[in-house]
């Protein structure tokens, strides 16, 4: 039996822990719809535990619906304000349309009832086509680092970390589209640590690329760290590589902003989204502190009505989105003043917001599940804050052991995921989310695998002495 497992573990490991990765999201994907899948009335805002938990969900559900009962025509892909995240409810609606999820107990087009139910009926289809998805860039992630001079038992620790971390798992039973946009970061991970020779191969990286932009919009700059990566490795031998990759990578972005630019005569290429969220999302934190105001809301309140102040002075129509172009940019040359002002305050802010991002969550979807959107102020988030700091040191300190046993070692390919690493961390961490803090996270699965490997082998040797 013990040759048996050392041969398995030997040939196969990768199959044996994809299979045990499986049964085990199984279990929780019918846990999940089983407990939180229950039909609740659209008109209730947010009535308890549910699939859909927060308002992100339940925007990304009802466009998701629209798209899969459209009549697909290059006018009417995205005929609405490019105001979030391009691909999730796009891909969420296609599953819906092959794989026959309702979504609504009154499945009849774009049309909705006042007293409308959710009908979950096949979402676990959708869970499945995210899982399985993840499974195969894990498999061409786990394929390339085997071609590299690293131990094996190195590379089994990081996949094993990828298969079963909470805080990264945990993201398969929602609609949020993260699996999806882990899985699109794997493989360009296979990429980055083992480049290919070939000039064409960087169009098919370039167009990835796109692609994680479109499902992510955070990844808008991501092109910057292989650009990097390829003069340091390439030299002048780059140039063609670069080319190659900024053309499809462009060609995306060409393609977004023409269909902008057909529904509202403006050519952009970010969600609307990014113009006005340092003013909703960061500046109330700063106006707080610099006010001594004691209440959140407050603070946003007055910050609502003199946007809307500025709406009405300049006679806006918020129902067109010309015109909420202009409200959101006035918004955003407001709060760049106000920060700008204030330096010292806003980087002390920024800091603060971007520790609080990395204090792992590995329970953040089945809480809120729980609470909704009542989660943050539960006394649930407040008992569990301690229990999340020893959480997240452990696994710091393992990433913090492989990150200087990869320097003694020289194995330097795990410091390129880290270039991922610090892009996402330094354009996403000032909102302070948790989960915006996961892709970062990720990145760091090579150094875990060399903290866990080199952790073992110090105890093996003391036990032995």
């Amino acid at each position: 039996m013990k040759n048996l497992c050392k041969t398995i573990y030997k040939n196969h490991f990768i199959l044996l822990i994809l299979l045990i990765s499986f049964i085990v999201s199984i279990i929780i994907m019918n846990f999940h719809i089983n407990q939180y899948g229950k039909v609740l009335s659209n008109s209730q805002k947010f009535p308890g535990p549910r699939l859909l938990a927060s308002p992100v969900e339940l925007n990304l559900w009802e466009k998701a619906y629209k798209f899969k009962n459209k009549d697909l025509q290059i006018s009417n892909i995205q005929d609405y304000e490019f105001r979030h995240h391009f691909l999730p409810p796009k891909i969420l609606g296609l599953v819906g349309k092959f794989f026959g999820i309702k979504f609504y107990e009154n499945d009849v087009g774009t049309k909705f009832y006042d007293n409308d139910k959710y009908n979950f009926d096949g979402i676990y289809k959708f869970f499945l086509f995210q899982v399985i998805l993840f499974y195969l860039s894990i498999i061409f992630f786990y394929k390339k680092l085997k071609k590299l001079n690293l131990d094996k038992n190195i590379i089994n620790i990081s996949i094993c970390f990828l298969l079963f971390d909470p805080t990264i798992n945990q993201f398969k039973y929602t609609v949020f589209g993260e699996t999806i946009f882990f899985t699109i970061l794997i493989f360009i991970f296979s990429f980055l640590i083992d480049l290919p020779k070939k000039k064409l191969s960087y169009l098919f990286l370039g167009f990835l690329i796109g692609i994680c932009y479109l499902q992510r919009s955070v990844a808008i700059f991501l092109i910057i760290v292989p650009i990097v990566v390829l003069i340091l490795r390439f030299k002048l031998g780059s140039i063609l590589k670069i080319i190659n990759l900024s053309i499809s990578f462009s060609i995306i972005l060409l393609v977004v902003g023409y269909l902008n630019f057909d529904r509202t005569n403006i050519f952009y290429v970010l969600p609307t989204q990014t113009i006005d969220n340092l003013y909703n999302y960061f500046l109330p934190g700063v106006v707080k502190i610099k006010n001594n105001s004691n209440s959140d809301t407050d603070v946003k309140v007055k910050l609502l009505q003199k946007k809307l102040d500025f709406a009405e002075k300049k006679n806006l129509n918020l129902n067109q989105e010309t015109d909420r172009i202009v409200w959101y940019k006035w918004q955003r040359d407001r709060a760049l003043d106000t920060l700008l002002n204030d330096k010292i305050l806003t980087i002390k802010v920024a800091i603060k917001s971007s520790l609080h991002s990395t204090l792992l969550n590995p329970t953040e979807i089945i809480s809120k599940r729980i609470y909704g959107v009542n989660y943050y102020k539960s006394d649930l988030h407040q008992k569990t804050i301690k229990f999340r700091i020893i959480y997240s040191l452990i696994f710091y300190s393992l990433i913090f052991i492989g990150f200087i046993y990869t320097l003694k070692k020289k194995i330097y390919f795990p410091h390129i995921l880290l270039l991922v690493a610090i892009y996402f961390f330094a354009i996403s961490s000032w909102v302070g989310y948790t989960r915006y803090f996961v892709p970062t996270y990720i990145c760091l699965c090579l150094y875990f695998g060399c903290g866990v490997y080199y952790l073992s082998c110090f105890l093996k040797k003391k036990l032995i002495q």
